[in-house]
């Protein structure tokens, strides 16, 4: 299993992606400090854009995970999502030369031309008015940098507990909120996963991380649609797209939304199955990056979600199958949006198919 992934230009900045999950079998602060120590060892030369943590119970183990990976500060997030083959906590993580990354030694992102944030703690009740106010919070953060979310949100993620009964309020509210903010079908959406995660507090039923990219033109984004494997996601009344390709001088960026087993119609396909269910979901994502001139081989890190961990065993067979070794996987627990989805993956493709006519990724 790949756990580093390095992409290279062999003349510009180079990238490093990490997947990482914890030994099964002892407590969690030994799994985590076990964790912690192995991506600690992978970090030399590189500084983090974001680290993600899903955790087994975040309840209860939060304050003991940000103990132990302190040190990582504001790029640090934590999701309730246990890895799927009984350990307690799994990583992904983003990176870049800590060299570029640093002025006047210290860290910050608002020194670049992207911006990773997860929305801070918010008090209203229920998941269409937190889905609100997270969007609320994201636009406000992106307006101190003179941005808007129809031009500067590129990609979210967003965590819904009990997603079976919490889903709706989040997309009746984004679709409004897209609305006011000029987004349709006839513009564009945000590249996103939709998902069941858990935050800290029992009461956040929704909580959204997010990346703005500044500085560009608007011919460097290009969405994906692969209409002959995919519908568009209006047709059944959600607003994201399928995915995103950010396209550099030097490089591309390819953002794949949670793709599911799902056909040009809008249907769920192969029910009950979920090797063929995860079978589809390659199609699909190869499909997407090839209209955006990327391979399966491109995808340097991705988070496979299951809504039963027992059938981790049959999908992992048919990842390692159909994606390249050197991309770097995490398999947690996290039912889909429809409940016949059995599976879900998402990830991010990088490669060299830039446009010497735009500028140089940072």
């Amino acid at each position: 299993m790949c756990e580093r992934t390095l992409f290279s230009t062999g003349k510009g900045l180079d990238e490093m992606f990490c997947t990482l999950t914890a030994v099964p079998g002892k407590d969690f602060a030994a799994e985590c400090e076990e964790l912690y120590s192995r991506y600690i060892s992978m970090l030399s030369g590189f500084t983090p854009v974001w680290v993600k943590l899903h955790l087994s119970d975040i309840t209860n183990q939060a304050e003991c995970a940000k103990r132990i990976f302190g040190a990582l500060g504001s790029v640090l997030v934590l999701i309730g999502q246990p890895p799927v083959n009984g350990a307690r906590a799994a990583l992904e993580a983003w990176h870049l030369p800590e060299a570029a990354m640093h002025r006047g030694g210290e860290w910050n992102l608002e020194n670049f031309d992207l911006h990773f944030f997860n929305t801070p703690e918010l008090n209203s009740s229920g998941s269409e008015a937190q889905m609100h106010d997270e969007f609320v919070a994201v636009d406000r953060m992106i307006s101190e940098r003179n941005g808007s979310i129809e031009n500067n949100l590129l990609r979210t993620w967003i965590y819904c507990r009990d997603v079976d009964n919490n889903y709706a309020g989040l997309v009746k509210s984004r679709r409004e909120y897209f609305s006011r903010c000029g987004l349709t079908s006839d513009t564009h959406y945000i590249a996103s996963t939709g998902i069941e995660g858990q935050s800290e507090r029992y009461d956040r039923l929704v909580r959204m991380d997010s990346l703005a990219v500044y500085r560009h033109e608007r011919e460097q984004i290009q969405y994906l649609y692969a209409l002959e494997n995919l519908s568009p996601t209006s047709i059944y009344g959600v607003t994201f797209e399928r995915a995103t390709r950010m396209i550099y001088g030097d490089r591309s960026h390819y953002y794949i939304s949670g793709t599911a087993s799902i056909d040009k119609e809008g249907n769920i396909l192969f029910l009950n199955d979920v090797g063929r269910q995860t079978e589809r979901i390659a199609d699909n994502i190869e499909a997407l990056l090839a209209e955006g001139e990327g391979t399966l081989a491109d995808l340097k890190q991705a988070v496979v979600y299951l809504r039963d961990a027992a059938d981790y065993p049959i999908v992992k067979a048919v990842v390692e199958r159909r994606f390249s070794a050197n991309t770097g996987f995490i398999y947690v627990r996290g039912p889909v949006c429809r409940p016949g989805w059995l599976v879900e993956i998402e990830g991010i493709a990088v490669n060299k198919q830039g446009k010497a006519q735009f500028k140089n990724f940072i």
